[in-house]
Order: C-alpha cells, then structure tokens, then sequence
C-alpha cells in the first residue's frame, strides 16, 4: 500500500518518493498496480475514496467513451444508501476483478478478430458466474 498525505494547501505529498504528487500521477500509481492510502496530513483522516473519486473525475471528463454513462451514475446514486448498498459493493468490486483478470482477452487479439461480438464475449463471461 502507498501512501500519501493531503496538506492543506491542497498538495498531496507522496511518502515513498517524498516528492509532492497530482492526480495524473496517482492514476499512473493505480495503473501500475498499486494500491494507495491518502490521509489529510493534519487529522489523518483517511479521505482515500475522496481522491480516487476525483482520480476517475478528471479520467472521465475528458474521456469520449466514459466507463461511467450518465445511466450508470444515476443508478450508482440510486442504490447509495439503500438496503443494497453492500451488495451492489460487493457485486461490482467482483466484475470489475474479473474484468481485471480478462485483461489479456479484452488487449489481444481477440477484440480486433473480424467477427467480435461483444455480446458473445459478454456470454462467454457469464460462464464465469454460472459455473
């Protein structure tokens, strides 16, 4: 896990590299594989989701093809708070590492084949959870 301190100032100062870090740069940490832990630098509060919430904003704001619709926001902002709330947790953290552990599939060869049908793909992955 890294770690990272939020000051005040609105910097986050990374405390492996002890260099101050933006968001671009924390992205590339996640994409690298890294986990990260952020704690405002005066309380230690944790404010981890904060930042990777603000990570994926900026992601998507300039992304033409958002992983994030406006349908899937408004459905994300339908089950926070509710009964379901762990349950959409739980089920989403287990798609998206399985999507993670498909990685070489949806990079290769595969999604460039002339008759791809990302129908069928998403037929041979429910596979996965039938099994």
């Amino acid at each position: 896990m890294r770690e990272f301190r939020k000051y005040p100032n609105r910097r986050i100062y990374d405390l492996e590299n002890s260099s101050y870090v933006n968001l671009e740069e924390l992205a590339k940490v996640i994409r690298n594989g890294q986990n990260i832990q952020v704690k405002k630098a005066d309380t230690e509060e944790d404010i981890t989701q904060t930042i990777l919430l603000q990570i994926l904003t900026e992601i998507e704001k300039d992304d033409t093809s958002p992983l994030l619709t406006n349908l899937a926001l408004e459905q994300l902002i339908r089950f926070a708070g509710n009964p379901y709330t762990r349950f959409a947790s739980q089920f989403l953290e287990q798609n998206l590492k399985f999507l993670d552990s498909q990685k070489s599939f949806f990079n290769g060869e595969t999604m460039k084949a002339p008759n791809f049908s990302p129908f069928t793909a998403f037929q041979d992955s429910m596979k996965y959870w039938t099994k």
